[in-house]
C-alpha cells in the first residue's frame, strides 16, 4: 500500500502551507500528488433572513480559496509533485469523504495547528467523523507548530515508527502502510499489548503461548522489513492501550504511530477505534489510522 495521492482539506489557517512543504518527504514513499480541498460550510452561505442563499458571499469565499491555491500548487509542481484543488459548498464531514473517493485518494491529511481553548486534543467533530465514516487511511498531522512560543519548529519525523499490531485485519493493514513507506521509514518498533483483562482471565500458561506466538508473529515481521532496508524491533508490553503505544512512542522518540482503526476481542487486548482514538489525542506527534479493507469508500 503506497502513499501516492494525498487530499489536503483546508480552512487556510496560518502556516498551512508550511504543514503542506512538511509532506514532500513522502516524495521518498512514491507520493506523486496533492489534491487540495476547501468546504466552504452551506452554513455560512445557506441562511439569510432577507435574501436566503447568500451567492455574493459564497463566490466571494471561493475566489479568494481559489487564488491561495494558485500559490499552493505552484510551491508543490516546484517540489515536483502533481497539484490541484476543488472547492466545495456543503458539510466540510461529507465533502471530504466524497471528494476523497471521487479522486481516489490514498491518504486523508486532517487536524489543526494548534489545540482549542476549551480541548487539549486535535481532534475536531469534521475529523472524528471522517475517521469513523472513511475506508481510506487518515494522518492525523502533528508538529511543533502549534506552539506558539516556538522560534523555530521541528516537522514529524516519518523516519522512526511505532507500529501496533494485534494481528488483526486493520492491523495488517497498517503494516502494508508501513511497508509502502520503506522509501522514508528507517526504523519501525512493533508492539503487542497484554491487557489487564488478559492477566485477570486467563492462566499463565496460556498468556505465555500467546506472548510466544506473538512474538513469532512480530519476528516474521522484522525479518520481512529487513528485506526493504528497514529495521525493526519486536516489544511486548503489558498494560493498557494507549499508555504503552505513547509510552513506546516516547521511549524511542518516534516521530509517527501508525496502527489500525479497529481490532477483535481475544486475549490480547482488542484494538477498537475508541482506543485508536485516544492514541490520536493525546499523542504528541503524527499519528496515521488505517481503516480495514471494505467494499465501500465511506459509510
Amino acid at each position: 500500500m503506497q502513499i501516492k495521492k494525498i487530499l489536503f482539506p483546508t480552512n487556510f489557517e496560518h502556516l498551512s502551507l508550511k504543514i503542506v512543504e512538511e509532506l514532500f518527504v513522502l516524495k521518498e514513499a512514491g507520493l506523486e500528488e496533492i489534491v487540495f480541498l476547501f468546504v466552504i460550510d452551506r452554513d455560512e452561505v445557506s441562511f439569510n433572513l432577507l435574501r436566503g442563499f447568500d451567492k455574493e458571499y459564497a463566490d466571494e469565499l471561493s475566489e479568494s480559496a481559489r487564488l491561495r491555491f494558485l500559490e499552493w500548487e505552484e510551491r508543490v509542481q516546484e517540489a515536483g509533485l502533481k497539484a490541484s484543488h476543488v472547492i466545495e459548498i456543503g458539510s466540510p464531514e461529507g465533502k471530504i469523504l466524497e471528494v476523497s473517493c471521487r479522486e481516489n485518494v490514498d491518504l486523508i491529511v486532517a487536524g489543526r495547528r494548534r489545540p482549542m481553548a476549551t480541548d487539549a486534543i486535535y481532534l475536531s467533530g469534521t475529523t472524528m467523523g471522517v475517521l469513523r465514516r472513511t475506508a481510506i487511511p487518515v494522518m492525523i498531522y502533528k508538529s511543533s507548530l502549534h506552539n506558539e512560543r516556538m522560534e523555530s519548529f521541528k516537522p514529524p519525523s516519518f523516519e522512526r515508527v511505532v507500529l501496533p499490531t494485534d494481528f488483526s485485519d486493520p492491523a495488517r493493514c497498517a503494516y502494508e502502510l508501513v511497508k509502502g513507506m520503506k522509501g522514508v521509514v528507517k526504523q519501525v518498533n512493533i508492539m503487542n499489548v497484554l491487557s489487564e483483562r488478559d492477566f485477570r482471565k486467563f492462566t499463565k500458561q496460556e498468556i505465555a503461548m500467546e506472548e510466544s506466538e506473538a512474538m513469532t508473529k512480530m519476528h516474521d515481521m522484522v525479518g520481512e522489513l529487513s528485506t526493504l532496508g528497514v529495521v525493526a524491533k519486536a516489544n511486548i508490553f503489558a498494560g493498557n492501550t494507549v499508555t504503552e503505544t505513547l509510552g513506546c512512542q516516547a521511549d524511542n522518540d518516534a516521530g509517527c504511530i501508525v496502527m489500525g482503526t479497529t481490532g477483535k476481542h481475544g486475549i490480547v487486548e482488542a484494538w477498537l477505534g475508541s482506543a485508536s482514538h485516544r492514541v490520536a489525542e493525546q499523542s504528541p506527534v503524527t499519528v496515521i489510522l488505517v481503516p480495514m479493507n471494505r467494499d465501500v469508500c465511506y459509510m
